[in-house]
């Protein structure tokens, strides 16, 4: 019997429906032994979990439905992806964007500075922690003018580069200082994500008064997903997202007709170079990117492209390594290489059983609805690859491969460390692939009513983005605040000159004052908690470039961190107490920092005695 065309769509829907069922009830089975040749310790590794299962379980369960779903088009449909066809793909000229768009683009950057300037800083109290993870190695930098010498970072350079900048720009060494490098971020991001729409825009193959409206919502989709709250747990945006979007701005250049190739090419290398220094995870995801897409240019055999990628890259490196010294590089590669290889057995988190774990888990819900957002982004794209209408984006289809590979490899984040707010932050470019996806469909499917003509459609489109930027501004009204942007250089004058004292609770600003008094003469502060800050809260650097000591959990960082204590010899170290209950800041995942170091932390119970306890801490002294 002939199916008709619904008939196998919707035997498609429900083949990929059951395969997704199929790779939920197939998720436990992927299981591999634990093999920690480095002998990091953190809580999968207490349990005997390898944390590659994750990544494996994910790679099948996004792999599964999407090769069903091929499959079934060319069964079916007799639809697949020509791969010549796609490859080597001729650019399309674009055509100039309707002028509406600039003022769109000004009309959303007026409400973003209007939301940045209306923002009350906030005095939240001191997160040791995250905090610390900025504060201590700029410290340790001011200190000793070293980098990753005097630093071991867990993001990469923007531990230290980000504070020291805002510090240089203010003139002010402070917590508040610290926090609006944050805040300005944020603001860059959401600016940012407005190019980015624009950009997404201008390939889209619609009419150019659907345009109108298509960019009004993608603007305000992005602008919403990045917030000023989020700046230490982070949001569908995080801070360290913004070398990502700068990098999707050029990067699209590169598969249209367009005269500014050449020098987009040049600023993604530079990208790729900058971001892998301030961020480990983005920078990997963008230069396998740019590799990848190197590897596409060999097919096509545009050579003098890749030629031009390989010496910018070797401009930006020599200037980068020149810049920062060579071993600081050297102290650096050692950083990189530590992260990458031992990251996941140090802070990892089991990632939830999709759907089973709904309830049961508390963040077992958006884990689902994370894997679910790939699922379907890539569904989108594929669709689009196999599709033989006429394309409905003027750029290569091939770049939609990329910018799926990109969502793909950065959800990688979530995997690692399966906590709520890194599932959140892996969902950002998901929710844009599908976005973008629905928004144009969605606008194609208008363009066909009896309803619009072509005299009236820049007339509806134009006024139902008015509308829906009047939405957009009632939402955020709240956001709005005319007596704090009259007051703004007030409140921030004040909030960078605001006394670190003030950020500090009870228990800490009792320890860094005891602490302070019994180690005047001591030129650094051996830290062996979870308090990263507290070096900094001393106003000295830290003994050893181990601030963040669980960083040092693999057996050779340990061996190295011991060797270190020995040449320094620091008279007191700040240790955490056993009888603490589990509280974020002495246990985190349930394990203090000696349950992570058990060689240092015997080395230290056999040359240290106890000085004196306060609280969850113990001060240990050099016997």
């Amino acid at each position: 019997m002939k199916l008709s065309s619904f008939q196998k769509n919707l035997y498609i829907f429900f083949s990929v429906v059951i395969s997704i069922l199929v790779a939920t009830l197939l998720w436990e089975k992927i299981n591999l032994p634990l093999n920690n040749i480095t002998g990091a310790k953190g809580i999968l590794v207490s349990e005997g979990y390898n944390p590659t299962n994750d990544t494996l379980r994910y790679i099948f369960f996004i792999a599964f439905p999407l090769i069903i779903f091929l499959f079934l088009n060319q069964i079916l449909k007799k639809k697949t992806i020509r791969i010549r066809e796609l490859i080597f793909e001729k650019d399309e000229k674009i055509v100039n964007s309707h002028p509406t768009l600039i003022i769109l683009s000004f009309i959303f950057i007026i409400f973003i500075l209007f939301e940045f300037f209306s923002f009350n800083f906030p005095i939240h109290k001191l997160d040791l922690l995250h905090d610390g993870d900025y504060l201590t190695p700029a410290q340790n930098y001011l200190s000793t003018k070293k980098f990753w010498i005097s630093s071991f970072t867990i993001h990469g350079g923007s531990d230290f580069f980000y504070p020291l900048i805002m510090w240089k720009i203010l003139d002010v060494q402070s917590i508040g200082g610290f926090k609006v490098s944050l805040y300005f971020l944020i603001l860059f991001i959401k600016l940012f994500s407005v190019l980015l729409a624009y950009q997404l825009t201008k390939i889209s193959n619609i009419t150019k008064e659907a345009k109108i409206l298509l960019f009004t919502i993608l603007a305000a989709i992005l602008i919403s997903m990045s917030d000023y709250r989020g700046v230490v747990f982070g949001y569908y945006f995080a801070t360290r997202d913004i070398f990502v979007i700068l990098f999707l701005i050029f990067f699209i250049e590169l598969f249209i007709h367009s005269k500014f190739r050449s020098l987009s090419t040049i600023l993604i290398c530079l990208i790729a170079t900058i971001s892998i220094l301030f961020h480990f995870d983005r920078g990997v995801y963008i230069n396998f990117i740019l590799i990848f897409y190197c590897l596409y240019l060999f097919v096509i055999k545009k050579y003098n492209d890749v030629l031009l990628i390989f010496f910018s890259l070797v401009i930006c490196w020599t200037i980068a390594i020149n810049l920062i010294g060579f071993n600081e590089f050297v102290a650096y590669l050692d950083n990189f290489k530590t992260i990458i290889f031992s990251a996941d057995l140090i802070h990892g988190l089991k990632y939830p059983n999709p759907f089973f774990s709904t309830g049961d888990h508390p963040d077992g819900t958006r884990a689902t609805k994370g894997l679910l957002l790939q699922i379907t982004a890539g569904l989108f794209v594929l669709d689009y690859l196999i599709s033989n209408k006429n394309k409905i984006f003027s750029s290569k289809k091939v770049l939609f491969v990329f910018l799926f590979l990109l969502s793909f490899i950065m959800y990688k984040n979530a995997l690692g460390r399966s906590d709520a707010g890194h599932i959140r932050m892996s969902n950002g470019f998901p929710i844009l692939i599908n976005s973008f996806f629905i928004l144009n469909y969605l606008l194609i499917f208008l363009e066909k009513t009896k309803a619009l003509t072509r005299k009236n459609s820049y007339n509806i489109f134009f006024f139902t983005s008015l509308i829906f930027l009047l939405f957009f501004y009632i939402i955020n009204q709240s956001h709005y605040k005319i007596d704090n942007i009259k007051n703004f250089n007030k409140n921030f004058i004040n909030y960078i000159n605001f006394d670190d004292k003030n950020f500090l609770d009870q228990e800490t600003a009792k320890l860094v004052n005891y602490y302070k008094s019994i180690s005047e003469k001591d030129t650094c502060v051996q830290n062996f908690t979870f308090a990263f800050a507290f070096p900094y809260l001393i106003k000295k650097p830290s003994c050893t470039k181990y601030y963040a000591s669980w960083l040092a959990s693999p057996i050779a960082k340990q061996k190295d961190y011991i060797k270190k204590i020995k040449k320094i010899q620091p008279k007191y170290i700040l240790h955490e107490s056993p009888k603490t209950v589990f509280y974020f800041y002495h246990k985190l995942d349930g394990l203090a920092v000696y349950d992570r170091l058990e060689l240092v932390n015997s080395y230290i119970l056999s040359n240290y005695k106890k000085y004196d306890e306060l609280g969850a801490y113990i001060v240990l002294e050099k016997k």
